[in-house]
């Protein structure tokens, strides 16, 4: 019941809105269990409830981060272990605000003497116990959807650091207009940490493929990695690979939930 529930949420950040009729037939289940799994987002605050339908309540990238958080887990804690692996001993990395980069996070132990600049409250939080993980928090405004700081005080704290490689996450990714996304608040961040690091590595879902959200934020081109799941259309890695952006699959865990 979980992965259809959380099936419910996916399809509703994607779309926006979704009539009973409609998630029905995309899960195939009946319109009655449609209005269960409403109902029970519904009292988790999680979507917002139409006669006839539901919808996210916020544009894709404001939805709120537990909303987001529990849409394709599996994928992303897959995408955050694999991730894990191309950090070296030494690295100064830069990890994105955003539900996929926090379990890049999730996955970091005490195994590597790293140091991580970030602008996500819930990558400080993961990561400030970890002994031999020097963390540093941009400073911005709150921003509360994402659970990030934003503004141009994180912008000009930003433009002093240099990385080996920076994980950003995206809205959208589309072969010809690159990374893209709909909260502008994040864009000057995101910019500013690929543009001084030495190494672009995307994490995303296969979901994001092929989506142009708003505003275009770097072109492929200045890509090296994207790490992503089986999900991925031949089509859309054949096109990054021609690009020479390394292609990485993660493979969720087998076992399912409740």
């Amino acid at each position: 019941m979980r992965d259809r529930i959380d099936k419910v949420m996916e399809i509703l950040a994607l779309k926006g809105y979704r009539s009973v009729t409609e998630l029905s037939a995309d899960l195939k289940v009946s319109e009655g269990t449609i209005r269960r799994y409403l109902d029970r987002l519904e009292e988790k605050d999680l979507i917002r409830r139409t006669h006839g339908g539901a919808y996210s309540g916020q544009d894709i990238t404001e939805v709120d981060y537990r909303a987001r958080e529990a849409v394709r887990l599996a994928e992303k804690e897959a995408i955050g272990r694999l991730a894990w692996t191309l950090i070296e001993s030494g690295d100064s990395i830069f990890v994105d605000a955003g539900s996929t980069a926090a379990h890049l996070a999730a996955a970091m132990d005490n195994s590597r003497r790293i140091t991580v600049v970030t602008n996500s409250t819930i990558v400080l939080q993961t990561l400030e116990d970890r002994a031999n993980i020097v963390t540093i928090m941009l400073g911005g405004t709150a921003h509360g959807p994402s659970h990030s700081l934003v503004g141009p005080l994180a912008e000009e704290a930003a433009k002093q650091f240099h990385f080996n490689k920076a994980f950003l996450g995206a809205n959208g990714i589309d072969l010809q207009e690159g990374l893209t996304q709909s909260n502008l608040k994040e864009v000057p961040i995101k910019k500013r940490a690929a543009a001084n690091s030495r190494e672009v590595i995307v994490l995303a879902d296969s979901t994001k493929f092929n989506r142009n959200v708003f505003v275009s934020f770097l072109p492929l081109q200045s890509v090296h990695c994207i790490v992503t799941d089986p999900g991925i259309s031949a089509e859309h890695r054949k096109g990054l690979e021609e690009l020479n952006i390394r292609v990485l699959i993660a493979t969720p865990t087998s076992g399912g939930r409740d």
